[in-house]
């Protein structure tokens, strides 16, 4: 694993340029991180779904949150999955790589709560909280 370089630039902002640096990295990675969740999250549904010999296809897919000792994050082992026949049924994609990207994404939001949700839609691909 490498290290990111050091940025010497940085240690000579004040407090305020700082904090707009960062504030403005986090909007980045957070559209970054909803950009590529409904990818990531179809994927990994379909593959679910696969491995069940479901073979109904996801139209969207909203998450709840689930409290750990750090905070409040989404929580991919109960996906409510809406399909394209109208129906609707929990999916779990607990320890997938769209549990990973679905951490990443609640990491770059304010802290989340027990209300909070997570709708991710795929066609158009949209993420949409709630």
């Amino acid at each position: 694993m490498t290290t990111a370089p050091a940025l010497p630039a940085l240690d000579t902002l004040d407090d305020e340029e700082l904090h707009s640096l960062y504030t403005e990295a986090g909007r980045i990675l957070r559209e970054r991180s909803e950009a590529d969740l409904p990818a990531v999250v179809l994927e990994a549904l379909r593959e679910a779904l696969a491995e069940e010999g479901d073979t109904r296809e996801p139209m969207r897919a909203v998450f709840s949150t689930t409290k750990w000792d750090n905070g409040h994050f989404w929580y991919a082992g109960g996906a409510q999955v809406t399909f394209t026949d109208g129906s609707t049924d929990s999916v779990d994609i607990d320890d997938t790589h769209a549990d990973e990207a679905l951490t990443g994404h609640a990491s770059y939001l304010d802290p989340l709560d027990s209300s909070d949700t997570l709708t991710v839609v795929f066609e158009p691909p949209t993420v949409q909280l709630g």
